[in-house]
């Protein structure tokens, strides 16, 4: 997805608290390292074209979930209470809501996704302890809803000794305000509506805090969590994996389909189909724009009919257990390049392979984008489309890519130098819209010690790749 906003925090966090990597959990190996197809069960029947995958095991263990409340832990000084909260439903209409999005910072720290929850911890003496509050569990909502958890469940559920319910919530603050000599309030603030928009629950809680105890300092978790989260452990890259491999079947799933005269939106269902047998989400709203509608960076209608000599730009991808795939393809409709659809395409994928060529630890993120612009710059400049690299600004209108995690556009510096686990995506395009023709070409990347692995590679990219697939397989 085009780059949007960043977020820039300070480095020395990681520093403090270490990155604590853990294992997956118990019967892990058994169900997804020995496993042929990376991990994936063959259903009975199923052809390596068509593959249908099962993965049995949740990819998050509550041991994954211990470490990072463990490493949150250690960012509090002495005397301190914090507070994350996972936020709240909003409501559609009359009785019903938009499907709820759990805060990810919450999400990170307690592998709960329901809504007003708050995780709280408090450190005193040198000891840092944690509680979780939930709602009470409701016999009427439970009539609609289904079955609430129980403090008593999700002890073991969620790896936690303490777990109460919320209406405890304000008589266990008062009491630990009125005997733990608390100086310091923790508390995440992430203001992406910026300073107009209502305040949230947490900036709530934050006035409340500071009217009845005016002492404390108040000190912003935002960043620092982002830079726990900025390397992944072999969990969330597993779960990436999974993200990036059913971002595959869906892609490849559309170009057996793909046929002139269909609707974007017709072709985008095969995508859709793929998400759903697969048990994942949406990583974002997709993207299916054909000809002239690829100029417009985020279009969003689907709607338009895909013309024989058209190109359509795919912008998609599946989520895992919230862990993101962001995949960026272009393909001609009628599945064989014209020779000017190549040539431009090409300048865009020699743009790409020259950003993947310096990914590894140790290079500065944002200038990776600047060695993909500069290589594009020279294949235009060949073509006789500008005369000077700096021209190609009227072709190239974003960022080429951005760190992806619970986030597709995740926290991240975009300034920062590359570590190893890291997981980022390098999206360069070129928009051509005299031509009625957008390129872009994303893959969602993992750093390796000595390079990058490609974790959308199975996905058709080059000219050839692409051509031959949809000759091969498309449905007659």
């Amino acid at each position: 997805m085009c780059q949007k906003g960043r977020c820039f925090w300070r480095r020395k966090v990681l520093q403090r608290v270490g990155f604590v990597d853990f294992p997956p959990g118990p019967g892990y190996n058994e169900a997804m390292g020995n496993l042929p197809w990376g991990g994936i069960l063959l259903c009975p029947g199923a052809k390596p074209g068509n593959l249908k995958s099962r993965w049995d095991v949740k990819m998050l263990s509550k041991e994954f979930y211990k470490s990072r409340r463990e490493a949150y832990g250690a960012l509090l000084e002495n005397y301190s209470l914090s507070a994350v909260f996972c936020g709240e439903e909003i409501i559609r209409v009359n009785d019903e809501a938009y499907p709820f999005e759990p805060y990810r910072n919450f999400l990170y720290l307690t592998g709960y996704a329901k809504p007003k929850a708050v995780y709280m911890g408090y450190k005193t003496n040198g000891a840092y302890r944690d509680i979780l509050f939930i709602e009470r569990p409701d016999e009427r909502r439970e009539l609609y809803e289904g079955k609430m958890a129980s403090t008593d469940s999700l002890k073991e559920e969620l790896g936690m000794e303490d777990i109460r319910y919320l209406d405890k919530m304000p008589e266990f603050v008062s009491r630990l305000m009125f005997r733990g000599d608390m100086k310091n309030l923790y508390v995440d603030l992430c203001k992406w509506d910026g300073f107009e928009g209502p305040q949230d629950t947490a900036e709530r809680f934050v006035a409340q805090m500071r009217e009845k105890f005016p002492y404390l300092t108040v000190h912003n978790t935002y960043n620092d969590l982002g830079l726990l989260r900025s390397r992944k452990s072999k969990e969330e890259i597993e779960a990436h994996r999974k993200a990036c491999k059913v971002t595959e079947y869906g892609v490849k799933n559309m170009l057996r389909h793909m046929k002139p005269g269909m609707r974007e939106y017709a072709l985008e269902a095969y995508f859709d189909f793929e998400l759903k047998t697969h048990g994942c989400d949406h990583a974002f709203t997709t993207i299916a724009a054909a000809g002239k509608n690829a100029c417009t960076l985020h279009y969003s209608e689907n709607n338009s009919v895909m013309g024989e000599g058209d190109m359509i730009l795919f912008d998609l991808g599946a989520a895992e257990e919230y862990y993101c795939a962001d995949v960026s393809r272009t393909y001609p409709v009628s599945g064989v390049f014209t020779p000017r659809q190549k040539e431009l395409y090409q300048v865009v994928l020699k743009g790409l392979e020259a950003g993947l060529a310096i990914s590894k630890p140790g290079q500065r993120k944002d200038l990776i984008q600047e060695e993909s612009k500069r290589v594009m710059a020279e294949e235009l400049m060949k073509l006789g489309m500008i005369q000077k690299p700096e021209e190609i600004a009227r072709y190239y209108k974003h960022g080429s890519g951005h760190f992806i995690g619970l986030y597709t556009h995740d926290v991240g510096d975009d300034a920062a130098i590359l570590e190893e686990d890291m997981v980022f995506t390098l999206e360069p395009g070129l928009y051509f819209e005299e031509e009625g023709i957008g390129i872009r070409i994303e893959d969602t990347l993992l750093v390796t010690k000595d390079g990058c692995e490609v974790l959308s590679a199975g996905i058709p990219k080059t000219v050839e790749e692409i051509e031959a697939y949809i000759r091969e397989n498309r449905e007659a």
